[in-house]
């Protein structure tokens, strides 16, 4: 059996627990169909040093196919040096001459001139290009890349195996979380309204000047902890943040998920029906532990991913342009909010009409759950395909 040597970019070498479960299940996946595959991973964001990027190259060098994603790769909102950084080693596989895949990829936002012109450039000549949605699908057409065959797929994290689950009852116990009377809801939250499509990353920009939104922020930060004491007060609920990009310094606000946890339940009255947690928790165990909820609120997407395959309710609030072809996927539209648009009034609301209509609601993603599957898998059939012309 002929070896397949595949290198893949991919952040879920990181923190970022959506990453990580994007890579987990590419991986999975690759394997299964592929078995004679010899997988080699590369960051994307956090590949600094030299050294990293020679052993990149001369892996590169005698690789069958390289493979960029999955994930909001295409994209400059966070920065236009993420953007641009991506688009390098794309250019490098293209420079020798390895077939490229861009794999489950989201895209956009790009606002700026360099990220749109370089982004064109680069992509226009990739041998395939499989998006997780139309809507990135729509980008790409508006950016003028039109040139590769675009497919439309679905994010790998829909077929993210969990954990057994003896493992999420050492997580409950680990974590000290207690029995409930009433429904548990989850919330992973994020820092937002800083992003502003600087040139610069935010951890180099947060050295020489000051962040913005953060009035912004404190609002939306009161009204999570406004509805958490009422969902209290109202159900008896027990509220569990939830880190999906716990903070490794202070120099990267956006990704401090469990400093802005802190920070909203310091500012809670019923701080003693709310949790935490603290551990670091793979991909899976987060997958089984969010199925033991009865909502899932999230500002990460993957939280919403994860938790919806299990069939629990999701709500999310908006960042960004990728949440509605998701949500539109599951058949949940209307319990998405825009960030700037959450208030006490609209939040509750939906929140409650999501606890109301639980069972609606479940039935609804499980009747979904298998159609997604499938389409997050028919990332690896293109796999297959491109490395059999590569034989041939």
């Amino acid at each position: 059996m002929t070896t397949r040597r595949i290198v893949v970019v991919n952040d879920g070498l990181g923190p970022n627990k959506g990453d990580q479960a994007i890579l987990l299940s590419m991986l999975d996946s690759i394997r299964q169909a592929i078995p004679e595959a010899e997988i080699k991973t590369f960051p994307n964001s956090n590949m600094r040093s030299v050294r990293q990027y020679v052993e990149f190259i001369q892996t590169l060098n005698h690789a069958d196919l390289f493979l960029f994603g999955g994930g909001q790769e295409i994209q400059d909102q966070a920065s236009v040096t993420f953007l641009i950084s991506g688009l390098l080693k794309i250019l490098w596989a293209r420079l020798l001459s390895k077939p490229v895949m861009c794999y489950a990829l989201g895209v956009g936002p790009v606002g700026t001139v360099i990220g749109k012109l370089a982004s064109r450039a680069v992509l226009n000549g990739v041998d395939l290009i499989a998006v997780r949605d139309q809507q990135s699908r729509e980008h790409l057409s508006q950016l003028g890349i039109t040139k590769p065959p675009c497919v439309v797929t679905a994010d790998p994290a829909l077929t993210l195996t969990p954990a057994r689950e003896d493992e999420v009852c050492n997580l409950f116990m680990s974590e000290g979380i207690r029995s409930a009377k009433g429904p548990r809801i989850a919330i992973a939250p994020r820092r937002w309204f800083h992003y502003r499509h600087y040139l610069l990353p935010m951890s180099v920009r947060v050295r020489f000047s000051r962040i913005g939104g953060k009035e912004e922020f404190a609002r939306l930060k009161k009204v999570i902890a406004e509805v958490a004491d009422r969902l209290v007060e109202q159900y008896d609920a027990q509220i569990i943040f939830v880190p999906m990009r716990a903070s490794e310094n202070s120099r990267d606000p956006g990704q401090d998920d469990n400093i802005v946890s802190r920070e909203i339940i310091d500012t809670m009255k019923y701080q003693t029906h709310t949790f935490l947690l603290n551990g670091d928790y793979p991909p899976p165990v987060l997958k089984a532990f969010f199925g033991e909820m009865d909502l899932v609120i999230g500002m990460r997407m993957h939280s919403l991913i994860l938790a919806s395959m299990m069939d629990v309710p999701v709500l999310g609030i908006s960042l960004s342009p990728k949440f509605r072809p998701f949500f539109n996927l599951i058949g949940q539209a209307k319990y998405l909010i825009p960030v700037e648009e959450v208030r006490f009034h609209n939040l509750l609301q939906k929140i409650s009409m999501a606890l109301e209509q639980a069972r609606t609601i479940k039935a609804e993603l499980k009747s979904r759950r298998t159609a997604a599957h499938d389409l997050a898998l028919s990332n690896v059939r293109h796999v297959q395909q491109m490395l059999e012309r590569r034989g041939k």
